[in-house]
């Protein structure tokens, strides 16, 4: 069975779900962790972004350690150092598989995006 989880406190950029789940896997949407109008640091971002996604999850039925793989985005190689250690802080000593990406975002302001997959 598939449905959508939408939270109402946490906006979207657009028309789609934060999250769909389907046969107990857990699909989320990026999220970011820039505030727009606010300049946030690479860290403010991506513990941001890790607060929404841990939200998200919980409403979905899961949590962070369940989470089986996570795309990082970031808008600049110099961040992956940082990202890293705080990839490392987040999600311990059983981390998910991960995949890492340096590309430019629609929004200047952002620096990170967190996309991930997870089990209920």
């Amino acid at each position: 069975m598939t449905h959508a989880v939408n939270l109402k406190d946490l906006p979207k950029g657009g028309p789609y779900s934060h999250a769909v789940v389907n046969n107990g896997i857990v699909y989320l949407s990026g999220q970011t962790g820039n505030i727009p109008g606010k300049q946030l640091t690479f860290r403010e971002q991506f513990i941001n972004a890790m607060e929404k996604i841990s939200k998200i999850l919980e409403a979905s039925g899961s949590s962070l350690d369940k989470v089986l793989k996570v795309s990082v985005f970031l808008s600049k190689p110099e961040f992956f150092q940082e990202m890293n250690d705080l990839f490392g802080k987040h999600f311990g000593t059983n981390p998910p598989v991960r995949t890492t990406i340096v590309t430019n975002f629609t929004s200047p302001e952002v620096l990170v995006e967190l996309d991930v997959t997870a089990t209920q």
